[in-house]
C-alpha cells in the first residue's frame, strides 16, 4: 500500500469510482480508492441502474446527460462490458401542474441538447404498446435514456481509472481519518496509513459515520427501497425492440423491461422508513439484501398492474430490497465539506448510478481546477448546517422518498421539521400573515397574506401576485419594512484585517470608518466564488455580509484565503444580530424619530454605516444601503432588541402607509433596478467581466484572481450577461429558459420577476456575445411557447440612482 497520495477516496460505489475515473481524466494520476469490500458491494450493486434525462434542474440534467454519453462508449474505451440498454424513456403527466412542469423541462432539454418530445396520450402506444393511458394528459419522451448494469459500469470506470494510473485497494477497511498539523489528511486503514492532500468521503451508507470521525455532519439516511422482476412474458419475448423505461406518478413507480420480464420499482407514499432503525449498517454488511416488506407495496403494485396489465399475469422471479441513501432535499452531497480545506463529499445519491460519471466529472473539475463548468450550489454539502441533525435528516429523507414522483410547483416546500431557525420577529410576522419559506434553516417571509389564505402554488402567477404588487407600491411610494435576519454575518477584526480583505476582494476596501462596499471573492482561475458587502466599523473592525445560504460557504471562502502570518480573526455572528430593511421615500421620516443619529445626507450619506442607538436599543449597526433601490437603511440590531425596533417603526410607519414586504417583492424591486444576484446571475461558472460586474473590480490593485480576471477582459467574455424585458401575460421567467434568435438558441435566462412599478416582465440572461445586439429581437421559450424579448440598456427604474441618494 502507498503511504502518500494526492487524493484518497473512501468508498468503492459508483460515486467514488466515477470520481476516481474523472480525476484521471482531468490529469491527476496519484489517486487512490479504498474499499472495505469489493467494488459496488454497498448500494450500487443492487440498484436498478436507470439513466434518465428528465429533471427540471439544468445543472442536474447536465450531470445525468454525462452518464448517457459516457456509459455507452465505456466498453470500447476500457475493454470492460457495461451492458448498456439505450431504450429511451417515457414520463407520464396526470395533472395539469405536471403538464406545465413537462413544458419547462422540455426547455431544459433544448439547452442540454438531448432528444426529447412532448406527446399526447394518443401517441403513447407508438412507443409502448402495453401501457394503458387512462388519466394521462401528456408524456415526455426521451430518446437516449436507458439503463445499465450497475456493477458492470462501475467496474468499467474502475478499469479506466487503473489504466490512467489510479490505484484501488479492495478488502481494506478505513478505520479513521485525521487532520494533520500540515493541513494534510491521514487515512488510517487496517493495512496501513496514507497521508494525502485531499480526502473524499464517498462511503455511501456509511458516509455519516465516516464524517463523524472528523466532526463533519453528513445529513443522509438509508431508505429501504424495493423493486420486483417477473418471469419472462411472451409479449416481451416477441418484441423486436426493447420498451422504454416508464415513470408513472399514478403508481408512483418506474416500470421497464428486464430480461423479457417486467421490472417494477414503487416509491410508496406512506409507510416508507429508514433501514436498521436509523443506525448504520454493520461493517461486514456487503452484497446483502434486506428482508422485503411486500405488504406495504401492494397498493402501488396493484396500480402498476393497471398501468401495465402484462405485469399482472407474470410470476415474480425476484424481489430486490436494499438500502438507498437519501438526503433531506433529494440532491446528493457533492463538493467541499465545511471546515478545514480539502475534505470532499461524494455521497447521498438516491439515484446515483445515472449520476456517477457526471458527478465525478464536475467534482473532479472542482478539485483539480478550483471551479466547474456548471453551478454546483444545489449539490454543495455546505447547503446544510448543523441544524440538519439526525432527526431532521431522517424525517426529511422519508419525505423525499415518498415524494419521488410528486410535482413541486414554484415556491412549494415541505413543512416538516419547521420552524428550525427564526428571528426574534417570527411570531409578529406570522400574526401579520407572513407566508414563510425555508432558507438555510431560517424562516423568511415571502409575502404577507391579507385574507388569511396560504399560497396557491403554481408555475404561473397566483394569489400572491396582486398582494406583492401592493407591497412593491408601498416601497416605491411610501415605505416598506422587511425582516432580513437571514443574512450570513461575520466580524473580521485584527491589525491585518484591512490588508487581508484588500488582498482577497476584487473591489477596494473602504479606507474611512463607516464606508460600505460591494465586493467579490474570485477564484485563482477568475470565476466568481462569493459576493459580500463590507462595512468598516472601526480601524481594525469590518462587518461582512453575504447570502443566507452562503453562511458555511463564505466562512470557508474567508478562512481558506487567510495566510498563517496574518493577524485576523473571523467570527460568525449570524445568530447574534437581527436585521430590518427599511426603504422608501418616507423611510427617513419613519426612522429619524427613533435614533439620535442624523439621517440627513450630511449626517449619513448613501453607502455609509455607523454604530448607534435605535428605539432605545444600543449597539445597532445602521447602514444606508438596500437591495431595492430606494432611500433606505439596514438596521442590524442585537437579536433580542429587534422586536422593540420593529414595534417602534410599525407604530410610526403604518399611519404613513408603510407595509411589510417579503422576498417576492424584493425580487421584483431588485429586478427593476437590474441588481444581480449571487447564485443566479453571479456563479462559479462566470467571471466578473462576463457577469457585467467590472465596475466592482479594481484592476489597479492586487487581489486573488486578478490575472485571470484581466485575461477574461482581454479575450472578451465567453458569455455575456444582459438585462431584458419580456412580453408575457401570466408568468415570468423562472430561470434556465432557452433564448432564441432567428430560430437558433443563443442563451438562457437566469431568473426574473414582474416589475410592478414599470409594468414590465424582466429577466437577466446570458447570451452568446456575438448575438447580444440591442437592435435585435429575441424570443424566450416559456412553457413551450415563444415570448418576444428585447435587451434593455439600463435599469428600468431610476437608472441614475437619484432615489437612493435622496
Amino acid at each position: 500500500m502507498k503511504s502518500t497520495a494526492r487524493v484518497v477516496i473512501v468508498g468503492g460505489g459508483v460515486m467514488g469510482v466515477g470520481l476516481l475515473y474523472s480525476l484521471v481524466k482531468e490529469g491527476w494520476s496519484d489517486v487512490v480508492l479504498v474499499e472495505k469490500g469489493e467494488l459496488t458491494s454497498g448500494s450500487t450493486w443492487h440498484a436498478a441502474g436507470q439513466c434518465p434525462h428528465f429533471t427540471g434542474s439544468l445543472n442536474l440534467a447536465k450531470i445525468h446527460h454525462e452518464g448517457t454519453l459516457v456509459y455507452p462508449r465505456l466498453e470500447e474505451e476500457t475493454g470492460e462490458a457495461v451492458s448498456w440498454h439505450g431504450c429511451g424513456g417515457l414520463r407520464l403527466a396526470i395533472t395539469d401542474a405536471e403538464v406545465e412542469w413537462f413544458k419547462q423541462v422540455y426547455g431544459v432539454s433544448k439547452l442540454i441538447g438531448y432528444e426529447a418530445a412532448l406527446i399526447g396520450p394518443d401517441e403513447i402506444k407508438k412507443y409502448h404498446p402495453y401501457l394503458e393511458t387512462f388519466g394521462v394528459k401528456m408524456a415526455y419522451v426521451t430518446v437516449t435514456d436507458g439503463h445499465v448494469a450497475p456493477a458492470d459500469v462501475t467496474n468499467s470506470m474502475a478499469a479506466g481509472a487503473r489504466q490512467g494510473g489510479a490505484e484501488i485497494y479492495r478488502r481494506t477497511m478505513v478505520e479513521n481519518i485525521e487532520l494533520l498539523p500540515t493541513g494534510e489528511w491521514k487515512v488510517i486503514t487496517d493495512k496501513g496509513s496514507i497521508v494525502c492532500e485531499h480526502v473524499v468521503n464517498a462511503a455511501g451508507s456509511y458516509a455519516d459515520v465516516v464524517g463523524a470521525w472528523t466532526g463533519h455532519n453528513v445529513p443522509i439516511c438509508n431508505m429501504l427501497h424495493h423493486y420486483l422482476i417477473t418471469e419472462p412474458v411472451q409479449e416481451l419475448i416477441d418484441l423486436k425492440d426493447e420498451l422504454p423505461v416508464v415513470r408513472d406518478p399514478y403508481s408512483h413507480s418506474y416500470l421497464r423491461e428486464e430480461t423479457n420480464g417486467v421490472l417494477v420499482g414503487p416509491y410508496e407514499t406512506e409507510g416508507a422508513h429508514v433501514c436498521w432503525d436509523g443506525k448504520p449498517p454493520t461493517w461486514d454488511f456487503e452484497n446483502e439484501l434486506i428482508t422485503p416488506e411486500l405488504d406495504r407495496l401492494m397498493p402501488w403494485l396493484e396500480k402498476a398492474t393497471e398501468r401495465m396489465p402484462i405485469f399482472a399475469n407474470a410470476g415474480i422471479k425476484s424481489v430486490i430490497s436494499g438500502a438507498i441513501t437519501h438526503t433531506p432535499d433529494a440532491n446528493f452531497l457533492l463538493g467541499p465539506a465545511p471546515g478545514p480545506a480539502n475534505y470532499w463529499m461524494a455521497t447521498g445519491a438516491s439515484i446515483g448510478v445515472c449520476q456517477g460519471a457526471g458527478a465525478g466529472k464536475y467534482l473532479a473539475q472542482w478539485m483539480v481546477h478550483g471551479a466547474t463548468d456548471i453551478n454546483m450550489a444545489e449539490f454543495d454539502p455546505r447547503r446544510f448546517g448543523n441544524w440538519a441533525d439526525k432527526d431532521y435528516a431522517t424525517e426529511l429523507s422519508i419525505v423525499d422518498y415518498q415524494h419521488m414522483y410528486y410535482c413541486y410547483r414554484h415556491g412549494e416546500q415541505h413543512m416538516n421539521k419547521r420552524p428550525l431557525r427564526t428571528s426574534s420577529l417570527y411570531d409578529r410576522l406570522k400574526d401579520r400573515g407572513a407566508q414563510f419559506q425555508a432558507v438555510f434553516g431560517w424562516e423568511r417571509a415571502r409575502w404577507f397574506s391579507t385574507d388569511g389564505k396560504s399560497e396557491d402554488y403554481s408555475f404561473r402567477r397566483s394569489n400572491w401576485f396582486d398582494v406583492v404588487a401592493e407591497e412593491c407600491k408601498a416601497v416605491r411610494e411610501t415605505a416598506g419594512l422587511m425582516d432580513l435576519t437571514t443574512f450570513a454575518k461575520f466580524d473580521v477584526k485584527g491589525k491585518d484585517a484591512e490588508s487581508f480583505l484588500e488582498r482577497i476582494c476584487a473591489n477596494r476596501i473602504p479606507k474611512k470608518v463607516g464606508g460600505i462596499m460591494l465586493g467579490h471573492l474570485v477564484k485563482e482561475g477568475g470565476r466568481i466564488e462569493s459576493e459580500i458587502t463590507v462595512t468598516r466599523l472601526g480601524e481594525e473592525h469590518f462587518y461582512v455580509l453575504s447570502a443566507a445560504v452562503a453562511q458555511l460557504h463564505d466562512m470557508d471562502a474567508l478562512r481558506w484565503r487567510r495566510s498563517k502570518d496574518e493577524v485576523v480573526t473571523i467570527t460568525d455572528v449570524t445568530d447574534d444580530f437581527g436585521v430590518l430593511a427599511l426603504a422608501g421615500p418616507l423611510s427617513r421620516d419613519i426612522l429619524q424619530p427613533h435614533t439620535p443619529q442624523d439621517l440627513s445626507n450630511d449626517g449619513l450619506r448613501w453607502l455609509r454605516g455607523t454604530i448607534t442607538e435605535v428605539a432605545g436599543i444600543k449597539d445597532v449597526r445602521l447602514m444606508r444601503v438596500n437591495y431595492v433601490g430606494e432611500l433606505g437603511w439596514e438596521i442590524h440590531a442585537p437579536m433580542d432588541g429587534l422586536p422593540a425596533i420593529f414595534d417602534a417603526l410599525m407604530a410610526t410607519g403604518e399611519p404613513l402607509g408603510m407595509r411589510l414586504f417579503g422576498a417576492y417583492a424584493m425580487n421584483s424591486l431588485r429586478m427593476e433596478k437590474a441588481y444581480r444576484g449571487w447564485g443566479t446571475e453571479l456563479t462559479q461558472e462566470v467571471t466578473l467581466i462576463e457577469g457585467d460586474m467590472e465596475r466592482f473590480c479594481r484592476l489597479d490593485k492586487e487581489f486573488i484572481g486578478k490575472a485571470a480576471t484581466q485575461a477574461s477582459k482581454q479575450r472578451g467574455p465567453r458569455i455575456q450577461l444582459v438585462y431584458m424585458e419580456v412580453e408575457t401575460t401570466d408568468a415570468d421567467c423562472a430561470g434556465n429558459e432557452p433564448i432564441y434568435q432567428n430560430g437558433e438558441i443563443v442563451g438562457l435566462t437566469t431568473g426574473g420577476a414582474y416589475g410592478h412599478a414599470v409594468k414590465k416582465s424582466l429577466t437577466f440572461a446570458y447570451l452568446d456575445p456575438k448575438k447580444a445586439d440591442m437592435a435585435k429581437d429575441f424570443e424566450i421559450m416559456m412553457f413551450d411557447e415563444m415570448q418576444p424579448a428585447r435587451i434593455i440598456e439600463q435599469p428600468a427604474w431610476d437608472p441614475e440612482n437619484v432615489r437612493l441618494r435622496a
